[in-house]
């Protein structure tokens, strides 16, 4: 398949492994007719696993993509059990510029090629290169996830099981899309409760890029703390469902709210909700004011950080890393 953008065509392939057997060491290529790509090694969990780390990383849109890349393969080279990684969404800054694509591609090898990875759709994936909002093009075609099927919306949300984990990924781009599509926020409200009433996995998290709070910002007096749209739209059918953990990214700050319900916090009900911080090196220091609902705030003025996931049969651990290693942060769900 090809697509052209940003005056570049690119040639996507993609195969599907099928009858991989569990607990296994292979190694895979694409091969067209003319070319073939390298060997890549790749191991499959065990069966029935129920305990696993997957790696997390907040917004990864950079002007220099080498703190991100940096980041990345430190990250990696820490866990190297991790089993999948996660990237919040704002992969990169701006979503036509294949060069910003290029460089993230270039700082997630070779784990990419070993792991599987989980993307999350950002506001910044729908910008064009005179920075007004278009539909995601690079970002659809780049990343071959489950389906949903929508006739409107395919790959823009989906969900997918890892061990005894339903992960579910929401699309929080209703304002970005609206001019060009309209419904969106309106087909996943229905399907969220659908898609998560079918499941019978333990574990039910869900990854989205704009957060669920409002923050105050300093000197703007006018913007008050509260709940965002996000959370207005999405709060309720999350604690209807009960799920279990919520991580959000876009503010490019992390903060540990703890479980919420009703949009209040609470001590054993509703979702854990983390803000997940930043990986690439946009950053705003001192922009947010604190939520009276932050439990955990990252080290100020705050630089890039990682994040891992731990399951368990009887826990999910997230826990925060700064790019030298250091854990500032560790919250966990139990049942």
């Amino acid at each position: 398949m090809t697509f052209s953008d940003d005056g570049q065509t690119n040639c996507q392939y993609s195969a599907l492994l099928e009858d991989l057997q569990p607990d296994t060491n292979y190694e895979y290529r694409v091969t067209g007719s003319k070319s073939a790509s390298d060997w890549h090694p790749m191991h499959t969990p065990p069966l029935g696993s129920h305990s696993y780390t997957a790696l997390i990383f907040p917004d990864s849109q950079s002007s220099d993509y080498s703190d991100w890349s940096a980041l990345a393969h430190t990250a990696w080279q820490r866990h190297p059990e991790a089993q999948f990684f996660i990237n919040m969404g704002d992969i990169v800054d701006n979503g036509e510029d294949h060069t910003q694509w290029q460089a993230w591609f270039d700082g997630v090898e070779p784990m990419i090629a070993k792991i599987p990875f989980a993307p999350i759709m950002g506001n910044h994936e729908t910008y064009d290169q005179n920075w007004k909002v278009r539909l995601p093009e690079a970002y659809l075609h780049y990343f071959d996830v489950p389906e949903n099927q929508s006739a409107t919306f395919s790959r823009y949300y989906y969900s997918f099981d890892h061990g005894a984990v339903h992960f579910i990924v929401l699309n929080s781009q209703w304002d970005e899309t609206n001019d060009f599509k309209p419904g969106l926020l309106d087909e996943q409200l229905a399907w969220l409760k659908d898609d998560t009433q079918k499941s019978t996995a333990k574990w039910k998290v869900v990854l989205i890029h704009k957060d669920v709070l409002q923050y105050r910002i300093k000197k703007r007096p006018e913007r008050k703390e509260g709940i965002s749209a996000v959370g207005r739209a999405f709060m309720p059918l999350f604690d209807e469902l009960g799920i279990d953990l919520v991580l959000t990214a876009h503010l490019h700050t992390y903060r540990n709210r703890g479980r919420l319900y009703d949009k209040q916090p609470s001590t054993d009900k509703g979702p854990l909700y983390i803000l997940t911080g930043v990986a690439g090196n946009v950053r705003y220091p001192n922009l947010w004011t604190g939520h009276a609902f932050d439990k955990v705030v990252a080290p100020q003025p705050e630089t890039d950080n990682y994040l891992t996931l731990a399951v368990t049969d009887s826990s999910l651990t997230v826990t925060c890393f700064l790019p030298d290693g250091q854990e500032i942060d560790r919250a966990c769900v139990t049942k």
